[in-house]
């Protein structure tokens, strides 16, 4: 596992560059990924290569997202 230190600078560098080139889909780390698989349709070793990351840092990056948009659990008490 990547430390998260390099995760946030990481994924700060990368939003500092689309801050020049416009997506029109959104600035934030989570509306660029998912621009660039969804809209622009590439691999996850194409968009690797086009962040000039690895791909298990990508793996990372993406786990990380994900990890942010969990809930917490709810307790169902009823039966």
């Amino acid at each position: 596992m990547i430390e998260s230190n390099f995760l946030v600078q990481t994924r700060n560098h990368i939003v500092e560059q689309y801050k020049e080139h416009s997506t029109n889909c959104g600035s934030s780390f989570g509306e660029l990924l998912c621009y660039e698989l969804h809209v622009s349709n590439i691999t996850f070793i194409q968009l690797a290569k086009k962040w000039g990351i690895s791909l298990p840092t990508l793996g990372e990056l993406i786990k990380d997202h994900c990890d942010k948009l969990q809930r917490l659990p709810r307790v169902k008490f009823e039966k």
